[in-house]
């Protein structure tokens, strides 16, 4: 595995110092191979990476933009080294220009694409396994458009996730800050009215009045609360914590579960679909699709499945026994054993699986934002009706 490095050297082509970050199986072997560069290494200090990008401080690697340009440039005529020699000097720093040099460090080494690309840690699973399957069949530019396809369905689904998430993440921000701005500035200056008042104040307005004082005599302690609530999420989303929380979460809520595994059979059966077009058989296919993340109870039912049809039983009936494929997808599956045709079937699980997932966040949004909106109308005018109490109750004893 590839460790990441910031090094400062001399070099002598352009006569200046240059500091950047870098990849490299050891310090033994990067000294070796600045210098045989002709650059004179000044200070070299390891770092810890876990992904190319992440390693190097950098914005995210895209793999579906380097894809799609090493796909360009390799339709053209270019070999893969003079396309790879291309995006570096158009890349102009960053974590690509960083990836392409130890992607091209290694092929200079005489090492198959797909080793290099899953040396850097910045690539896929899924893509290096296509790689891989290009490599038998000299069909690179199939295996990235494939991936690019596989890409955009995942893309796809995800921005359905957040466009449904921006209109009620919307609708909360704004309702907060009405009610905060009840509660601090507006409550208070009534309850000035309200210390006049002779007679009884109503319950709901006393712990409406109650409320507000409390904001507003510890709004220093709430605000650091607040603070520290949104800093221990940032955490939490860069160490990937909120994902495992909210699959949880999913998990244990039945129904959200059931939709949400369209989501992961979706990216489950698009995966296969990829590499069984380049050639992979479905035991190595479903071997990499162990490592897609795909959930603890997915992963184990992906391998007992991988076990079955190792003992010689049938996709279909394999994948169905452990969950993976409802009764329509062990239907399709049969159909593609019984044709040849099992690419296709696969694609079709997949785009099934998308749409019926794609639907489910199109119904939520329409049921959701309503509600939302409903709740946010009841709880501000909740508080103006509690407000306007005492005033009511004034006007019905002048009469």
């Amino acid at each position: 595995m590839a460790q990441a490095f910031q090094i400062r050297y001399f070099d002598p082509a352009r006569g200046t110092v240059i500091e950047e970050s870098t990849l490299a199986e050891s310090e033994l072997k990067l000294r070796s191979d600045v210098a045989a560069l002709g650059r004179v290494l000044l200070t070299c200090q390891q770092r810890p990476a876990a992904t190319a990008s992440k390693a190097l401080g950098q914005p995210e690697f895209d793999v579906a933009w380097w894809c799609r340009e090493l796909g360009t440039l390799v339709t053209a005529g270019m070999t893969v080294v003079e396309a790879l020699e291309t995006l570096q000097l158009a890349s102009r720093g960053g974590a690509h220009e960083q990836v392409n040099a130890a992607v091209l460090r290694s092929l200079r080494e005489g090492q198959a694409l797909s080793k290099a690309l899953k040396e850097t840690g910045a690539f896929p699973a899924v893509l290096v396994a296509g790689v891989t399957a290009s490599e038998r069949t000299s069909t690179l530019t199939a295996a990235l458009n494939d991936f690019l396809r596989y890409d955009e369905m995942l893309r796809r689904l995800r921005r359905q996730i957040v466009s449904a998430a921006i209109y009620p993440m919307l609708v909360l921000a704004l309702g907060a800050l009405v009610v905060t701005l009840l509660l601090t500035y507006v409550i208070p200056r009534f309850s000035r009215m309200y210390a006049d008042v002779h007679g009884a104040v109503s319950a709901p307005t006393q712990a409406l009045l109650f409320v507000s004082h409390s904001v507003v005599a510890y709004w220093p302690w709430l605000l650091t609360l607040l603070i520290a609530i949104a800093a221990f999420v940032i955490w939490a989303m860069r160490r990937g914590l909120v994902g495992i929380w909210s699959a949880r979460a999913l998990h244990a809520i039945g129904p959200l579960d059931r939709q949400w595994d369209h989501y992961r059979r979706a990216r489950l059966y698009q995966s296969l679909d990829l590499m069984f077009r380049g050639g992979y058989t479905l035991d190595e296919a479903l071997s990499v699709c162990e490592s897609l993340g795909l959930g603890e109870r997915m992963t184990a039912s992906i391998a007992g499945a991988r076990s079955q049809i190792a003992r010689g039983r049938t996709a279909s009936a394999a994948l169905s026994e452990h969950g993976i494929a409802d009764r329509v997808a062990e239907r399709l599956l049969a159909v593609g054993e019984r044709s040849g045709e099992f690419h296709a079937v696969l694609q079709t699980i997949a785009d099934r699986h998308a749409q019926a997932f794609a639907t489910f966040i199109e119904r939520s949004t329409r049921i959701i934002e309503p509600l939302l909106l409903l709740g946010i109308a009841l709880l501000v005018g909740g508080i103006v009706v509690m407000m306007y109490l005492p005033i009511f109750d004034i006007a019905s004893s002048v009469r």
